[in-house]
Order: C-alpha cells, then structure tokens, then sequence
C-alpha cells in the first residue's frame, strides 16, 4: 500500500513536470504579437494588364518600435513572385519584384513619414497606428500585361514582407542579426492568376 501512494505521488509530479514543459514550449505572448501578417492578396486584370492588391499588418516588435521613436529609420522589403504554377524549381520566376518602403519618426515636426523608395514618394502622418496601416496597403501595383501569359495556364503569385536588417544603421546590424525581436517577416502568402 505504501508502493500505491508513492505511483500517485510520482503520477501528479509528472503530470506537473508535463504541464511546466508544455508550458515552457508554447511561444511568449509578446512574441506571438511581433510580426508581420498578410491581411489579403488579390490581383484584377484592368485594360489587359494584371494589377495586385495587398494588406500587410505590421506588428512591429518593442525594440524595433523604440529604435522608430529614436529617429532609426525602418526599411521593410515587400517581395513579390510570379511563376508558372507547375514550373519546377530551378525555372526561373515570370516576375521577381521587390518593392522597399522606409518608415521614419520626424522627432520635430512630431509625424510618422512613409516613403515609397520605388518613386520616392512620401505621406506623413500624425499617429504611429494610421502610419503602420498606410504603410501595409499596397494598392494597384501593376504585375504584368495580360499578353505575356498563356491563356488556360495556371500561374502562383506570391508575396511577403519582411524587415530590411542591411538597411539598419551600421551600429544596430549585429545586435538586429541575433535578436529575435528584430527578425520581423511574414510568411508567404499565395494566389492562383489564371489568363
């Protein structure tokens, strides 16, 4: 009888030991907010020529969000992929874009400025939330002339966003490089365009 209490003993501390590891191997909460999603993708086709759509949600991570207040400016790199859809892997891409956007807080005019580095244009905006928002829409982005594909092919177009570590200031880059909180990407995000 003594041997029974002793397994019940043992079977709640493992039950224990089970839940702390359990535990210890879910991902942090903050860790779960800091990164960057794509909302939704799509594409048009508009006087024969594909267009595409985007909204990416950028959660940016703590570290990176004090670096924007401090005036670092932040450079996030939108990637976009069109390929055969049955094209084997070393087949090279239909389209390989990327598209680079550049965030920056301008301390003495107290605004979050946007730049599209593709034509240098930038917006400015009052609050860090309507900036982070602009900064994921992406609208009308012309991908490429309907002519140029076969009609009753499929084709996959992919995109993700990821923060630009080369583009951080020289001092910041080896801390960025092996910090988690600046690892900020998205995963793919894929859609079918059929001619």
């Amino acid at each position: 009888m003594p041997g029974e209490v002793l397994n019940v003993v043992d079977l709640s501390n493992f039950r224990w030991l089970l839940l702390l590891f359990m535990m210890l191997m879910l991902p942090p909460l903050a860790a779960i907010s800091e990164e960057f999603n794509i909302r939704s993708l799509s594409s048009k086709l508009v006087e024969g020529q594909f267009l595409v759509d985007a909204e990416i949600d950028y959660r940016f991570s703590d570290k990176a969000i004090e670096a924007l207040v401090n005036g670092v400016p932040l450079t996030l790199e939108v990637h976009v992929q069109l390929r055969d859809r049955d094209a084997w892997i070393w087949q090279d891409d239909l389209i390989d874009l990327r598209l680079r956007y550049r965030i920056r807080y301008l301390a003495l005019a107290a605004v979050y400025q946007v730049v599209d580095l593709q034509s240098d244009t930038h917006q400015n905006f009052h609050t860090q939330r309507s900036a982070f928002e602009a900064l994921g829409d992406i609208r009308n982005l012309s991908l490429i002339s309907a002519d140029k594909l076969q009609k009753g092919r499929s084709y996959r177009l992919s995109l993700r966003s990821s923060l630009d570590i080369e583009a951080l200031p020289l001092p910041l880059r080896p801390m960025a490089y092996v910090t988690s909180s600046w690892k900020l990407s998205s995963d793919w995000s894929e859609l079918v365009l059929r001619p």
